[in-house]
């Protein structure tokens, strides 16, 4: 009787000292007259966290049921039992009216001069409203108001905010620590270790009312949680309870339909419908209401987010009994979220579900949006994609359009010639699945079978013409695939139309990459002006920087170069690694990169460039047509380092003389001594077999100076004319680079002013290139032989001669090469040419 007492004058001191009003109408159950239990920890942490919000005029701590923001409250008000300048009241604010709070008013003038408001259950449907909140703190000065909450209130207006100081403490925020739940569970008495307990918080998330279930049952039933799978046992039971008991109190029954939103990161009415879920009574948004009030789920300012416990609890009772209805609700939600413009949700989402093919389809319809919206992320979903999803058609498709390392990867083509296994034929898909036939033509050209591809991309054109059933971003992938195997084959000309059908029904990245592929054709035609009006259109254009953007970026460099500034255009292509949107035009942008550098006095540095460039062959296979673009540009190299003979080697076997080829075999013929035949066939490739303006002007000025050397000052103007007429009718400069300083101060006479002036902001690429090494036959075989490993002996023996010739050819190429070893020595002759790797 005695202990009973003297509970009762303890409590009664508390309220004294809380100065908690006494509301009569209270029914029983009402939560501002619940029992603490003894069993239950203080909430040092979150206490300290909303003591620190109490800065601002009104804190509220917002959150579904079993978040503890009731016993939390007490707790609060419980920690300043003790503060005599501070008077504390508790009310309930679903209980409490508006005539209430002038009582609450003058307990507060009798008591200290500051003044906290605990307001419990906060709902504006019952009780006290948002205005009823604010009089209070316009008549009190010294007020400040904590609201706990599971409704969105009206205390969050913008117009509140311009009166008051709001501060939300949002249920994430109110969860318990590793700590805390320790605390909770030693007051229970329950024996646990560390790593029970960093279980349990992490399958409860710290969420107070399941930590108590959990605490509270080890405790009657004498249950230690000593090891992981108890506290997953323990956590599963807890939320099951907790669900059950949430799931009692409401007005209509939870169907699996229902539990279906545990698949949502967040609640809105258009994505319950999305799903397709179907209220036993009421309307959608009539359930939802309910759910909320029930404390299920707890608001931010547009959406509801579901309860962890519940979501859980209801994703495990729906997954165990119908799997295929969870997995079609995925779908439908990451459908939704994507046509909401939430892809960055949406495949991560899809990541976390281990929907692979889900997550490739986001990534590359969507890639552009999540890149532009968190690049990281983007990147991250990418690898991901790339680590741990199976290898499959579309998802090979997602890696080869936007993945680097993929693009650099020599098992790529491998890669690429498995997944083509798991395609209809192409004559199949033509028919049936214009997507496959997608897939198949861009794949097939990943692991360098550009035959098949040339036919697939036949029967993927006839199908895109003929079907009217193809979304805009189908359509646009699919021409777009049509454009690229035309460009690897060399139809330059039916790539600029597919890639023009392209652009006309891509979104905005896909259209500049359509367009910058579209002014590489120009240029690579020698249309500098059409080029010009591309770049001009796509200028000002956001995903100028992106991974689609890299076509134009190339373009624009080429462009500079074409201007005659190759310092500009080579700071841009040192920084273009070809290997996102232009994966496939890499063998132009080493073409481009290595004229850059004969351009800006860097010739001896341009093989090594181009070496670096050609590895890229074991990941992205070139055409033939792209070969030979390599191999044109290893010639100029070559003739720009005084090598000309071995630049026309080059053009024997497979890459004999072709419309692609004729102008650089004319170049390696005019500066290899052979100027005759030099002029015969430039004049012949030049005029009779329609070339392109490029391969035009390159086969005249090829020709002006075999003329010039023939003839000198009584060459013919003809060809002088026609070259000039083409380079100003295409703004086309960049071929009379190809002439030689000791050529061009005849050229330079024979061109009219206008045309002179524009030739003479040209540098010649042989500026750099005029005092090549000069070795001997001798100390050519002696190099021939040179290795890092090599000893003097072991060249001597292979030679057969003796280590004193050796020696004396080694310290000659030393000295003629400007080096001190052989390494060096090595290295020296790669860069100028005077050695061949494997690879090239």
């Amino acid at each position: 009787m005695e202990i009973a007492l003297a509970r009762e004058r303890r409590r009664r001191d508390n309220l004294e000292a809380l100065m908690l009003i006494d509301v009569e109408t209270a029914p029983d159950g009402i939560r501002a007259i619940r029992r603490t239990s003894r069993f239950w920890t203080t909430r040092h942490e979150a206490i300290a966290r909303v003591s620190e919000a109490m800065s601002s005029d009104v804190v509220l701590l917002r959150g579904p049921a079993g978040v503890g923001k009731t016993s939390l409250l007490r707790q609060f008000a419980a920690s300043m039992e003790h503060d005599t300048e501070r008077g504390v009241q508790v009310i309930d604010g679903g209980v409490t009216g508006a005539k209430e709070l002038s009582r609450v008013l003058d307990a507060f003038s009798d008591g200290p001069s500051l003044h906290v408001l605990l307001i419990d259950n906060f709902n504006e449907a019952e009780g006290l409203t948002t205005d009823d909140v604010l009089a209070l703190l316009r008549a009190d000065t010294a007020l400040r108001i904590v609201v706990a909450t599971r409704q969105a209130t009206g205390l969050e207006s913008p117009l509140v905010a311009l009166e008051f100081d709001v501060q939300v403490v949002a249920a994430p925020h109110l969860l318990m620590s590793q700590q805390e739940v320790a605390s909770v569970l030693a007051l229970n008495g329950v024996e646990s270790t560390e790593v029970g307990v960093e279980t349990l918080v992490e399958r409860t998330h710290g969420w107070p009312a399941l930590c108590q279930l959990v605490a509270a049952r080890l405790r009657l039933e004498g249950l230690p949680l000593r090891t992981r799978e108890e506290a997953i046992v323990a956590a599963e039971h807890a939320g099951a309870t907790l669900t059950a008991d949430m799931e009692e109190r409401l007005s209509q029954v939870i169907t699996d339909e229902v539990r279906l939103l545990a698949v949502a990161p967040y609640v809105t009415v258009p994505l319950a419908d999305a799903l397709g879920m179907d209220p036993t009574v009421g309307s959608v948004r009539e359930l939802l209401s309910e759910l909320q009030s029930a404390g299920f789920m707890w608001p931010s300012a547009t959406r509801l987010t579901l309860a962890e416990p519940v979501r859980e609890q209801w994703l495990r009772d729906i997954g165990t009994r119908k799997p295929d209805l969870v997995s079609s609700a995925q779908s439908k939600l990451l459908d939704h979220l994507v046509r909401g413009g939430e892809q960055v949700r949406a495949a991560q989402m899809a990541a976390d579900a281990e929907r692979w093919e889900m997550l490739a389809s986001i990534l590359r319809s969507s890639g552009p949006e999540i890149w532009a919206r968190d690049k990281t992320a983007f990147s991250r979903l990418v690898g991901v994609l790339r680590t741990t999803a199976p290898l499959t058609p579309r998802t090979m498709d997602a890696l080869l359009a936007l993945d680097p390392q993929t693009a650099c990867s020599a098992e790529t083509p491998t890669a690429a010639v498995r997944v083509l296994t798991q395609l209809p034929d192409a004559k199949s898909a033509s028919s049936t699945d214009v997507e496959a036939l997608i897939l198949r033509v861009g794949i097939l050209r990943a692991a360098g079978r550009f035959a098949l591809a040339t036919e697939a991309a036949s029967l993927l054109s006839d199908a895109l013409r003929r079907s009217s059933e193809s979304g805009a971003d189908a359509t646009a992938e699919g021409w777009y695939q049509v454009a690229m195997t035309s460009f690897a084959m060399g139809k330059l000309r039916d790539a600029g139309l597919a890639l023009a059908q392209s652009e006309r029904v891509a979104p905005p990245a896909r259209k500049l990459r359509a367009r910058g592929a579209r002014a590489i054709i120009a240029l690579m035609e020698g249309d500098v002006a059409e080029a010009r009006n591309i770049a001009r259109q796509s200028a000002e254009d956001d995903w100028a920087a992106s991974p689609w953007g890299e076509g134009m970026r190339i373009a624009t460099a080429w462009l500079l170069l074409e201007e005659g500034d190759a310092p500009a255009a080579r700071t841009i292509l040192d920084d273009v690694s070809a290997s996102a949107g232009a994966r496939e035009l890499w063998p132009y942008a080493a073409a481009v990169h290595v004229q850059s550098y004969l351009l800006s006095e860097a010739a001896p540095d341009a093989l090594g460039l181009l070496r670096s460039w050609t590895a890229r062959a074991r990941s992205t296979p070139p055409s033939h047509f792209q070969s030979t673009q390599i191999l044109t540009a290893r010639a100029r190299v070559l003739i720009a380092l005084r090598q000309a003979r071995k630049a026309l080697a080059l053009f024997e076997g497979p890459f004999a003389l072709s419309s692609t080829t004729a102008p650089a075999i004319a170049l390696s013929q005019l500066y290899a001594g052979r100027a005759h035949e030099a002029f015969v066939m430039s004049v012949k490739w030049g005029l009779h077999h329609e070339p392109s303006p490029r391969a035009a002007l390159e086969s005249l000025v090829v020709s002006i100076v075999a003329d010039v050397r023939l003839n000198g000052v009584a060459a013919h103007r003809s060809a002088v004319q026609r070259a000039e007429a083409l380079s100003m009718r295409y703004g086309l400069w960049s071929p009379w680079s190809a002439v030689a300083p000791e050529d061009r101060a005849l050229v330079l006479r024979m061109l009219s002013p206008t045309a002179r002036e524009q030739v003479e902001k040209r540098a010649s690429f042989f500026a750099s290139s005029v005092s090549v090494p000069h070795l001997t036959r001798r100390e050519q075989v002696v190099l021939a032989q040179l290795t890092p490993t090599s000893t003097i002996a072991d060249i001597a023996r292979a030679l057969v001669v003796s280590p004193n010739t050796v020696k004396t050819q080694l310290q000659s190429l030393y000295r003629k090469l400007e080096v001190s070893d052989r390494s060096s020595a090595i290295r020296a002759a790669h860069a100028w040419g005077l050695i061949e790797t494997d690879v090239e």
